[in-house]
C-alpha cells in the first residue's frame, strides 16, 4: 500500500508544481530588451506611455503591454468589436476586445462613465497587436474590468 501512496503523492507535486503561477515583473521596454533571458519564467509586463507605444510601436508587438492615458471614444463604431480610443495629444491607440461584443457590460461602461466625467486617464494592461491592445483587463479608480467579464458566465468558469 505504501508504494500507492507515495505514486499519488508523486504525480501530485508534479500536477501541482505545473500549475505555479509565474512571478509578475513590471519593467520598461528598453529594461526588457536589454537582458531578456532572465525574464524567460516570469510574467512580464511592460509598462510604457502612449507615446513612446506609438514612437516604437514595432518594439512592443506581441508583448504584455500596461499603459495609462486620457480617452477620447469607447464603443464599436467602424471596428468588429467593443474599443476604447486611447489618446494624448497626436497620439492615438485602440484597445480593443477579441471578445466579439458590440456592447460592454454596464460595469465596463460605468467605470468610463466616471472616468470620462473626471476628465482622468485610465489604465489598460493587454497583448499590443498591428490592430491595437488586445485589453486583458482595465483599471480606474482602484477598480479593475477584465473583458471576459463583459459576458455572463458561470460562476465556476476560470479563464487565466
Amino acid at each position: 500500500m505504501k508504494p500507492f501512496i507515495k505514486c499519488i503523492f508523486l504525480c501530485a507535486m508534479i500536477l501541482f508544481s505545473g500549475c505555479a503561477f509565474k512571478e509578475q515583473v513590471r519593467l520598461d521596454i528598453d529594461k526588457f530588451i536589454q537582458d531578456q533571458a532572465s525574464y524567460a519564467d516570469k510574467d512580464v509586463i511592460i509598462t510604457a506611455t502612449l507615446e513612446d507605444i506609438i514612437s516604437r510601436y514595432n518594439l512592443y508587438l506581441g508583448k504584455k503591454v500596461e499603459v495609462s492615458a486620457p480617452f477620447t471614444y469607447y464603443g464599436s463604431e467602424q471596428f468588429w468589436t467593443w474599443y476604447i480610443r486611447l489618446q494624448k495629444g497626436e497620439n492615438t491607440l485602440r484597445c480593443y476586445t477579441h471578445y466579439y461584443r458590440i456592447k460592454p457590460q454596464s460595469r465596463a461602461t460605468n467605470l468610463l462613465l466616471k472616468a470620462k466625467n473626471k476628465k482622468e486617464p485610465i489604465t489598460v494592461l493587454g497583448f499590443l497587436y498591428r490592430d491595437g491592445l488586445d485589453i486583458k483587463e482595465f483599471f480606474y479608480d482602484g477598480l479593475r474590468v477584465r473583458p471576459e467579464s463583459f459576458w455572463v458566465k458561470p460562476a465556476n468558469y476560470l479563464r487565466w
